[in-house]
């Protein structure tokens, strides 16, 4: 069948003499419960159909199928609302798209099944373990004050009604993008190199912010080569360039130049 590399040709846009692993993500969700508490999906099916097609591909290449996540942006408490009953705790810390709630899951059947890959073998990215694990981040300290200005915008008060709580700064759209970057790609026991991003533009998951996201996850130490795929409505990819990390000097020159501009939301 030929080396590695000489598979990797066999698939479109793979470039050659890949340095390690492949992690994916293929699109970025939105779950919320209605005033009657049923579950609404607002699902980017096209950003996961090509997704799973270009999973499919490496793994007809005879290649190693490659880390396959979703990222769930949502409304409510993802553990608690948004996954199926009867989890183990390992389960409900780390699900997959067949621990999600069966709502949920048969909006995504389709389409792994039309691609022959398993909801299980498909990892499960939520916003409220995002946020927890970035807040932790910057609570620890050791974030450059230049990075913690992309990171941070504004302040949120607690809900009328609640108790009072001491407010806390919110953070941007690039910043949790960057953490579902960096879970999509695994662990350094993963070996992911590169890393597809697979999104369409809509409200959660604009353009600007996942570019703006790609710089800083660089900035924040990734090492993952990474590209952004955006796919419109008609389910056409426009492949953006693969972004590698830039080397010490050059990533505290754009350190510099990101925190001069001004932050999404």
């Amino acid at each position: 069948m030929g080396s590695a590399a000489q598979r990797s040709e066999q698939v479109p846009g793979v470039p050659p003499h890949r340095p390690g692993g492949v992690g994916i993500l293929a699109g970025n969700s939105r779950v919320s419960l209605d005033s009657d508490g049923v579950i609404e999906v607002q699902a980017q099916l096209r950003a996961f159909d090509a997704a799973l097609a270009l999973a499919r591909g490496y793994r007809e290449a005879g290649l190693p199928m490659p880390r396959v996540s979703v990222a769930f942006d949502h409304r409510g408490i993802f553990r608690t609302q948004f996954l199926d009953d009867g989890l183990s705790n390992s389960q409900k810390r780390r699900p997959r798209l067949s621990h999600l709630h069966p709502a949920i899951r048969t909006v995504f059947e389709t389409a792994a099944t039309r691609h022959q890959i398993a909801l299980g073998d498909i990892h499960a990215i939520h916003e409220d373990s995002a946020r927890q694990h970035l807040s932790h981040t910057l609570a620890l300290g050791g974030v450059p004050e230049r990075l913690v200005r992309s990171m941070l915008a504004g302040i949120t008060e607690p809900p009328a009604g609640e108790d009072p709580q001491v407010p806390t700064q919110r953070l941007t759209c690039a910043a949790i993008t960057t953490e579902y970057f960096a879970r999509a790609a695994g662990d350094a026991a993963s070996g992911t190199t590169l890393l597809e991003v697979f999104f369409e533009d809509s409200a959660w998951s604009g353009r600007l912010a996942y570019g703006r996201g790609l710089q800083l996850s660089h900035l924040l130490g990734s090492t993952s080569t990474i590209r952004l795929n955006l796919v419109s409505d008609s389910g056409v990819v426009s492949q953006g360039a693969w972004i590698a990390p830039k080397p010490a000097g050059a990533a505290a020159e754009a350190s510099a130049a990101a925190a001069s501009g001004r932050t999404d939301g």
